[in-house]
């Protein structure tokens, strides 16, 4: 087996990196160097076996003077990435070459990485996914009643699809929806925008709106969209697209548009009730991934938190 070495973000080839995703039988978008310098801000160093064959991305920042390793927003899962199949004992070799110098960890590994040690702390994550394999006519018969009921209400009211809407007007919604369970901070939203559009420009990420008769604005979302997967990453419904179930329209409206294809729609989440019953509701399917912790921390600042 070849050696795992640890490399600084410097020394990273990012070409080379992003062919070893474009060439991984599990990888996904997140791990791509744009999303990473973008939502890492710079800050990610790597595990990388071979000449790229398998690579393994930290995300890590400071705090009281210690580094640690955290899970970037957007990026739902990371980890260990391979040309070929992973093994269970190449898994372990790659958690144990994380370097010392990282104090604690708190990071999603992907749904091809299962992992046990009973020095570190594991969590079953969720995210709820629907196979695009199939006629539209067979997507839309695993809706419950409650969606079907939604969209059969907006049909009536009428409305439009627009493509290709602007990053910002997503997030403009998605802050006046929800902004509230995230933190204020500007330069967060920067990057994400930022990351958007690079995502759109390289072709992978796009941008969709619903919107009334009469112009106004009801739902807004953005996908990314790579690897054989469609992202469900960011939407959120205005005050007006709540009254007509405007979300399931956006979703319903990505399902017909890409149904058919060999891709799968990944919803992201979650393991809070309500939402993963709002996901349930378009006959996905769970898809499990872990998320691990090791705190390594001296006695006096155990209460670090990302």
């Amino acid at each position: 087996m070849a050696e795992i070495r640890y490399v600084k973000h410097k020394d990273i080839d990012q070409e080379k990196w992003d062919r070893s995703i474009d060439r991984s039988y599990n990888g996904l978008v997140y791990a791509y160097s744009f999303m990473l310098n973008r939502m890492a801000n710079g800050r990610w160093d790597a595990l990388i076996q071979g000449d790229y064959e398998a690579v393994f991305p930290l995300a890590w920042n400071r705090k009281f003077g210690l580094a640690y390793l955290y899970q970037p927003y957007l990026c739902q899962q990371l980890g260990l990435f391979s040309i070929t199949k992973i093994t269970p004992l190449q898994l372990q070799n790659f958690i144990y070459a994380i370097p010392r110098r990282f104090r604690y960890w708190k990071f999603h590994l992907n749904a091809e990485n299962q992992f046990f040690h009973p020095k570190i702390s594991f969590l079953n994550r969720t995210t709820y996914q629907i196979s695009l394999q199939q006629d539209y006519t067979n997507i839309y018969d695993l809706y419950n009643s409650d969606a079907k009921k939604n969209l059969a209400k907006a049909a009536i009211s009428g409305f439009e699809v627009k493509k290709d809407i602007e990053v910002d007007l997503v997030i403009d919604c998605f802050k006046h929806a929800y902004g509230s369970f995230y933190p204020n901070d500007p330069k967060l939203y920067k990057r994400i925008s930022d990351c958007e559009q690079d995502a759109i420009r390289i072709k992978k990420g796009f941008t969709r709106g619903i919107y009334g008769r009469d112009g106004q604005r009801w739902c807004a979302g953005f996908f990314f969209m790579a690897k054989g997967m469609i992202h469900y990453a960011m939407a959120a419904p205005t005050e007006e697209g709540k009254k007509y179930g405007a979300t399931h329209i956006l979703i319903d409206e990505v399902l017909k548009e890409f149904a058919g294809q060999n891709l799968t729609f990944d919803f992201e989440g979650s393991d809070i009730k309500s939402v993963a019953y709002f996901y349930s509701k378009f006959g996905s399917r769970p898809q499990h991934y872990l998320e691990i912790t090791n705190n390594l921390l001296p006695w006096w600042c155990r209460f670090l938190k990302k």
